[in-house]
């Protein structure tokens, strides 16, 4: 039988998980079904038109996906909807990391690479790489520490703790930060992606930019940890091991720390407020995001009282030359499917769709691609 604060943090999750379901960013709610003479939904009379069914069926070529694994379950429950449609499976995803999808596009081993973050300028592709952002999520501080359901941790603390100079869950920083909490001595174990990852990446930048005076190791897909802290592959397998380690702590997409079952912390943004993960928060960092030419963004440590400070955006990339029409004709099409059917997925899996004008960037991008 579970804890009773076990089922309040519980029935918390499905508050956010259901706030995640019922907002979506930047108003573009999708409605309609397929109509009767085969065409698919479309985003709103005034977004961007959903390929037909007919579009679809008739796309012959096969596209490989695979690398972040923050976006994977937004991706795997597009893909399949995608798929569906089209009659056979043209569209895969493989989750392995932001810097392995990279690696295997820049070999020509994927036709599309799932990243959260941005390449580095060592890194070379057979033609130039397109950026179209998909969603945004936010990531989570998770921890496992009985008896504390409603944890707060400001930034210079988060980077102590993830630093390797707080080892205590009774530390005076964390105090300091819940004062009306009853916080046990227990050793804190921090948990990491072992593997090159963005959300490791996105993470230890916002700690760069939030924390500049207490983070000391930098940021990127792969850092030096303290080794007292212990790593694990991809968001879910650091999920998993959190579950599994008492006193543990670390960080995870929304989507995987809500499977996981795992309670997760407020954290203080750029204004002071103490922000928990939701769609509205999500959604208010990205709106206070700034948008490159090229379509990155960066909603870490946003400003604005509303906005989660941990908020990650996620990409995928495309090389602008494909090496045959079909290779393209598929590739196209299921972007713009992606891009106003399939934004709908993001909202019932912990993550929040992309702002009217920025979908619609990423939309008319996709005429770019040829092959």
């Amino acid at each position: 039988m579970l804890h009773e604060s076990r089922i309040v943090r519980l029935l918390a999750v499905i508050v956010v998980a259901v706030g995640l379901v019922a907002t979506a960013c930047g108003g573009s709610e999708e409605s309609g079904s397929s109509a009767d003479d085969g065409s698919s939904t479309t985003s709103g009379a005034a977004g961007p038109a959903a390929p037909s069914n007919a579009d679809i069926e008739a796309l012959t070529a096969k596209v490989a996906g695979g690398g972040a694994s923050f976006p994977d379950a937004f991706y795997q429950a597009v893909d399949a909807d995608f798929n569906g449609v089209a009659g056979s499976e043209l569209v895969t995803y493989a989750k392995s990391g932001s810097s392995d999808g990279r690696k295997q596009l820049s070999s020509g081993t994927l036709d599309v690479a799932g990243s959260d973050s941005l390449p580095k300028p060592e890194e070379t592709f057979p033609s130039q790489v397109l950026f179209f952002p998909t969603v945004a999520a936010p990531i989570t501080i998770s921890y496992n520490l009985a008896g504390v359901d409603d944890l707060r941790l400001s930034a210079d603390t988060v980077a102590g703790i993830f630093g390797g100079r707080i080892t205590s869950w009774a530390d005076p920083a964390i105090e300091a930060d819940n004062p009306d909490a009853t916080l046990p001595a227990t050793k804190i174990t921090v948990v990491h992606r072992s593997d090159g990852s963005g959300t490791t990446n996105n993470f230890t930048k916002y700690l760069s930019a939030a924390a500049p005076d207490t983070w000391t190791l930098g940021s990127g897909d792969t850092v030096n940890w303290p080794a007292a802290t212990q790593g694990a592959e991809k968001n879910s397998g650091v999920a998993a091991l959190i579950g599994q380690t008492d006193g543990s702590v670390g960080y995870v997409d929304l989507a995987d720390a809500i499977k996981a079952e795992l309670t997760f912390a407020s954290i203080k943004n750029a204004a002071g407020s103490f922000v928990a993960p939701s769609a509205a928060a999500t959604e208010a960092a990205v709106a206070n995001a700034d948008v490159a030419e090229d379509l990155t963004y960066n909603p870490l440590n946003a400003p604005g009282a509303d906005s989660y400070p941990i908020t990650a955006p996620t990409y995928l990339l495309v090389t602008r030359t494909q090496p045959d029409a079909a290779r393209a004709a598929t590739l196209k099409t299921y972007l713009r499917y992606l891009l106003t059917t399939g934004q709908a997925q993001a909202r019932k899996l912990g993550f929040v769709g992309l702002p009217d004008d920025l979908r619609q960037k990423a939309y008319d991008q996709v005429e770019e691609i040829g092959g």
